[in-house]
């Protein structure tokens, strides 16, 4: 028994499942009882409180009229007096008086009252008798006795200030008409005597701070309720008993509640009559509840106790009687697992030492059952153990020829399946489950045509495959997409093939199927690369030169159109600095950017490494350049992450229009290719529109030559420096010089930098030629300063250096790597390539001083600069343009204009230099206007030897 316990997690024996429902039945009903009881006895305490605050709220208010009715019979006989009633009629003051010494002592001490007050028709006072010698009295009291004695009738007014006094005010008449007013007067105090008399409970009236004279802080104060005491029973214990209530009953419940010396109370306000009054007084009436509230917790407790007393007596005697039944109930049942066990004997011999009872029940029928169950299974036992050494044989055999015929199967790289004569699949090898992803459960008497085809093809595998079971000996070739669990689709060819069977049940077609996905997508991927590029997912040259020929072919049905080649500029330059992942990614952004254009192109593709061709049909020429300029600006608003902000995507475009500028592909782009090498000459981000008769053939033949030679000078070092001096006016001595770029002519002479300057500038050549000459100029450099420390050599750098990073590293290598100092390299920047972003040009350019090396601003007034820039970049030297030089001896216009820039350069500490300076005149000229150094053929020529 305790190894079956131990096969599950969780155990609870038969007897306590019995238990302890009952015992919660049990339970519940106590606690009800319990509760009940605890109820009932609750209701009664608040029938008798309320009970009893109805009472004290009745009480209360008939003291309050009690005190009233007593004022109203002392109104009416102090004026009834005769002296009295004289003396009010003739308005005599001192004989009231008189009258004060005789009768106040009786009224005041055995009546309570505490002012008689005596006023004149028009509310004057007359007389007052009281304990103090006051005089005056309210402006209300002096109007209500005016009130009273014009309409004659009675009227009460309670004012509660200091403390809290009834009045009772009546008029005197005398021959029918109003002669005075009497006002009597008691306090409220005696009011809560009485009621504490009466009541044997604690009464006080309260009223609000704002009632309370400036002069008088003495009373008693209740800072819950923002109250002072006016008069209260049970002395200072009740003050302070009010002083502890609970903040929280103040607003939200009928009664407050307080605890004061371990005692209980609630408080129960109570308004005072309806009555006229000042002060805004209330009363508070405070019951002591701590009898109540012990005599309900002991009685919460007694059911407490009872009930758990109750529920434990229960609890033994339900367990007393279950006890013995369920033990012999689990002696049985402790007999089974030996039956499990094939332990027959052992159980018999359990089951005769618990025998039976003299009078049975179910638990005797239940003993005889299992004794009968022990002689079956022994009988069972016997006779499985035979057939099973018979079967045993016959599995072993079966299981040899099984696994043979498995082993075969599951080895083979193929589909093996076989179905029944319905379709529905028997036997699926390895590979099958292998490559779908299905369980054997899942397929084992599935239709075929469920799983291994598509939906709409399962109808026509049904058919082919019933066609199959009636022909003789055929075979069926068929290919279809089979889905796997994942849903992935894999191209499988499929041999189905009848197979003969005498049972209906046994394998009936045989399917053989082989996977040729892989063989399929290979194909699909030459296809693909043949017609499209793999980066960009356009066309390529190939499929989009077929599909132009296809839409030039349409022209006559379709109108005109153009054809955009687009050519993007430094990419080259971009794929050494930045690298090949980056070029893609802006190739990548590039036919994003086209593809998204408006109009929509009717063909677009990539031609080459950076060439994109885009055909727009029913375009003019004149709307060509519009979308021209917003594929600029598109590309232009291209910003990568990998992409150095030095360099802005832009793009030269040629536009072709068609048919009259072609009407073969090959040749409408071979003429929007040669418009796009036009438009690179204008520089980057240029475009131009084909022009047959302009020679561009001749251009681009002379821009490839040039191509050429540069490439070729640079891989062979064929280019050399020549320097010019420059000479200082204020001595006429050679104070540096200038190192020009040469190219060797390989049958002799020199290039001059006109011939080959503005093709490399174009095609971006230019920065190997920059880099080659910084390499040079600083060897010079070094050379120079050996011989003569303080000498300089100003060197011409392009526009397409200024920010390149590379350029940067390479002048900071070749400086740390020589002697020379830095101060003595000047570099020459052109005053457009300074302007085309000046922000980056100036932090580029501080970064270089840095260094020490020093700035002179080339071809100035060429440009569109004001001379406020020569304030903003870093430059040391400005140097004037020639075309300004040239004729200046002549030319008044160049005159003004070089002093002016004089004066202006000199003013930012700034030196000038003048070029192309030709003849003595200009050069006494320039001292005249105060231009610091000259530099020109009448100084010196270029020579390749700077000593000379």
């Amino acid at each position: 028994m305790p190894q079956l316990r131990s096969r599950f997690t969780t155990f609870l024996s038969l007897r306590w499942k019995i238990i302890a429902p009952l015992s919660l039945v049990l339970f519940a009903v106590s606690a009800s009882l319990s509760y009940i009881n605890y109820d009932n006895q609750r209701r009664e305490l608040e029938a008798v409180r309320a009970s009893s605050e109805t009472r004290s709220e009745r009480a209360a208010a008939e003291v309050v009229t009690q005190l009233g009715s007593q004022l109203e019979t002392l109104a009416n006989l102090i004026p009834n007096l005769s002296d009295v009633h004289d003396a009010l009629v003739l308005g005599d003051s001192a004989a009231l008086q008189v009258h004060y010494q005789r009768y106040w002592s009786t009224l005041h001490f055995n009546s309570n009252l505490e002012q008689v007050l005596f006023f004149k028709p028009d509310g004057a006072l007359i007389s007052s008798w009281r304990e103090d010698d006051a005089r005056e009295v309210s402006p209300t009291l002096t109007a209500l006795a005016k009130r009273v004695t014009q309409q004659e009738q009675p009227q009460r007014l309670m004012v509660c200030n200091g403390t809290c006094l009834y009045y009772y005010f009546i008029p005197v008449l005398d021959n029918g008409r109003s002669v005075a007013a009497v006002a009597v007067a008691a306090s409220l105090a005696d009011a809560v005597l009485a009621f504490r008399r009466m009541t044997d409970t604690d009464i006080a009236i309260v009223a609000p701070y704002s009632a309370l004279p400036h002069t008088d802080l003495k009373q008693a104060r209740i800072p819950v309720l923002k109250r002072r005491v006016l008069a209260i029973s049970g002395g200072a214990g009740s003050i302070a008993m009010l002083q502890q209530i609970q903040p929280g009953t103040t607003k939200t419940q009928k009664h407050m509640s307080a605890q004061y010396q371990n005692r209980q109370y609630e408080i129960l306000p109570v308004a005072l009559p309806n009555i006229a009054m000042t002060g805004n007084a209330s009363m508070l009436i405070m019951f002591d509840r701590t009898n109540d509230l012990r005599h309900l917790d002991n009685v919460a407790r007694r059911s407490i106790v009872v009930g758990v007393t109750g529920l434990i007596i229960s609890e033994l005697m339900l367990l007393a009687l279950l006890w013995l039944p369920m033990r012999r109930f689990t002696r049985i049942t402790q007999t089974l697992p030996l039956l499990g066990q094939r332990q027959f004997d052992a159980a018999r011999e359990q089951l005769a030492r618990i025998g039976t009872q003299k009078i049975p029940d179910e638990l005797d029928i239940f003993h005889a059952s299992t004794l009968e169950l022990t002689d079956k299974l022994e009988d069972l036992q016997t006779r499985n153990t035979a057939h099973a050494d018979e079967l045993s044989k016959l599995v072993r055999q079966l299981s040899r020829e099984r696994d043979f015929i498995s082993g075969l199967l599951d080895t083979a790289q193929m589909l093996i399946i076989t179905q029944d004569g319905q379709g529905r699949i028997l036997m699926a090898n390895a590979y099958v489950l292998a490559l779908t992803g299905y369980d054997y459960v899942d397929l084992h008497g599935a239709p075929m045509s469920a799983y291994f085809s598509l939906p709409e093809q399962a109808h026509t595998l049904r058919q082919q495959i019933s066609g199959l079971l009636h022909s003789d000996g055929a075979s069926l070739r068929q290919e279809s997409p089979l889905r796997c669990r994942n849903g992935e689709l894999r191209d499988i060819v499929w041999i189905h093939s009848a197979l003969a069977g005498e049972n209906p049940e046994d394998a009936a077609i045989l399917s053989v199927g082989l996977d040729i996905t892989e063989l399929r997508r290979v194909e699909q991927q030459a296809h693909y690369l043949a017609e499209y590029d793999a980066l960009t997912g356009l066309y390529n040259r190939h499929r989009f030169q077929e599909a132009l020929q296809t839409l030039l072919s349409h022209v006559a049905e379709q109108a005109t159109g153009v054809l955009i080649y687009l050519d993007l500029d430094e990419f080259k330059s971009l794929n050494d600095t930045a690298g090949h992942s980056a070029a893609d990614n802006v190739l990548h952004a590039v036919a994003s950017q086209l593809q998204g254009m408006l109009p929509t192109p009717a063909l677009i593709g990539r031609l080459g490494g950076d060439d994109f061709a885009l055909v727009f049909t029913h375009l003019d020429a004149a709307r060509a350049i519009q979308v021209a300029r917003h594929i600029q600006l598109s590309l232009g608003n291209i910003a990568l992450a990998e992409v150095p902000l030095s360099h802005k995507v832009s793009a030269c475009i040629g536009i072709a229009e068609f048919p009259s500028h072609g009407t073969v592909a090959q040749e409408l782009l071979a003429n929007a290719d040669l418009a796009m090498f036009r438009a690179k000459e204008s520089g980057r981000g240029s475009m131009h529109l084909y022009a047959p008769d302009e020679g561009l053939m001749e251009r681009v033949l002379n821009r490839v030559y040039w191509v050429d030679k540069i490439e070729q000078a640079l891989k062979e070092d064929q280019f050399t420096l020549h320097f010019q001096p420059i000479m200082a006016l204020a001595d006429h001595t050679i104070s540096h010089h200038e190192a020009l770029v040469r190219m060797n002519n390989p049958v002799g002479g020199l290039h001059a930098p006109g011939e080959f300057i503005g093709v490399a500038e174009t095609t971006g050549l230019i920065r190997g030629i920059d880099q080659w000459v910084l390499k040079k100029a600083i060897q010079a450099l070094a050379e120079m300063q050996r011989t003569s420390p303080l000498t300089k050599l100003s060197v011409n750098l392009s526009g397409r250096s200024l920010s390149n990073q590379r350029w940067l590293e390479l002048l900071q290598y070749e400086l740390s790597h020589s002697d020379v100092k830095p101060s003595g390299l000047i570099l020459e920047i052109t005053e457009t390539a300074a302007l085309e972003d000046i922000a980056s040009a100036r932090v580029w350019m501080e970064r270089v001083t840095q260094l020490g090396c020093v700035f002179s601003l080339d071809d100035f007034g060429v440009g569109f600069a004001s001379f406020d820039y020569l304030k903003q970049l870093p430059v040391d030297y400005v140097k004037i343009d020639g075309s300004f030089i040239h004729n200046i001896v002549s030319n008044h216009d160049d005159q003004l204009f070089v002093q002016a820039l004089v004066q202006t350069a000199h003013a930012f500490n700034k030196q000038v230099v003048a070029e192309f300076v030709t003849s003595q005149a200009i050069v006494d000229l320039l001292v005249e206007y105060g231009v610091d150094f000259a530099q020109g053929y009448f100084i010196g020529e270029p020579k390749a030897d700077w000593h000379v």
